[in-house]
């Protein structure tokens, strides 16, 4: 019986190692495939080999060179990093005022930031529109980051306000007993302790706003506008499509994300450390 269950569970072992490696190839191909397209010396996504034999960097020189990729980038990094910003600005003071505070209409608004988590951003686009352009915004940096900033209100607020639940009252009654007032112990008290997960909300939004392609391509126009993910959309055309070119504008324009994140997962491995440390 020993024999049999020991073999029963090492054949269970091996096909679970089986399907994550299948699960990893299928998941690394895609990536695999388009940083060899972009090294291929070939324009064709589907010519190219897996793996090029001689290659090159010709589509990065010819992507900075030719094209206004780097000024996509700054775009796409101050529409995304300014609605990140005030995204954070607003979801914040608003998780702490659910998490603490009891005021009239509290239940009606978690449900009503709950109810607009549900509705799809593509039904508000044309609404987003209409706004914009009464407001004369359409076509601005600004205006876009208004709307990227009201886009994850409602979910930002949820993760916010469920981390300021978990954090224990009596940390501020202590400061209360020493004479700090409701705002100097949110700032001095709550906040560094909320710090890993503002970071993460933060790291969210930037990842969900550089992304974005639908709301970008209604705001902005003009080639000097765009952010990565218009400008990549002019690599194809009716006529064909330059997938070489392309494949490295997606992998260059990802760079920026990885270094964010990277950077971010520091702070928040050190900001979660210290936040057990304060607890």
């Amino acid at each position: 019986m020993r024999r049999r269950s020991r073999s029963t569970f090492g054949v269970v072992a091996m096909g679970k190692r089986l399907v994550l490696i299948v699960a990893v190839v299928v998941t690394l191909l895609p990536l695999v495939w388009i940083v060899s397209a972009s090294f291929s010396a070939q324009a064709s996504l589907f010519a190219a080999p897996l793996f090029p034999h001689e290659p090159t960097f010709a589509h990065y020189i010819k992507l900075v060179e030719d094209t206004k990729f780097l000024r996509w980038v700054l775009n796409s990094l101050i529409v995304c990093g300014g609605g990140a910003v005030l995204s954070l600005m607003l979801t914040t003071s608003m998780g702490y005022a659910y998490a603490r505070l009891r005021f009239r209409g509290r239940t009606l608004g978690l449900l009503g930031l709950f109810l607009l988590q549900m509705i799809p951003s593509s039904i508000m686009i044309m609404a987003m529109y209409y706004l914009l352009m009464g407001l004369g915004l359409l076509n601005t940096f600004g205006g876009l980051i208004l709307v990227y900033a009201g886009m994850n209100i409602p979910f930002s607020a949820w993760l916010l306000k469920g981390f300021f639940d978990s954090i224990p009252t009596e940390l501020e009654e202590a400061a209360f007993i020493d004479g700090a007032t409701r705002a100097q112990a949110m700032v001095r008290i709550i906040l560094p302790l909320a710090l890993p997960m503002m970071a993460a909300v933060f790291l969210f939004n930037i990842i969900a706003f550089y992304n974005d392609y639908a709301i970008a391509s209604i705001v902005l126009t003009g080639v000097d506008n765009y952010t990565v993910g218009l400008g990549l959309r002019f690599f194809q055309s009716a006529t064909g499509a330059d997938w070489a070119l392309f494949s490295a504008g997606a992998i260059a324009g990802a760079l920026p994300l990885v270094i964010i994140f990277y950077s971010m997962q520091r702070f928040l491995s050190g900001g979660l450390v210290s936040g057990a440390v304060k607890g």
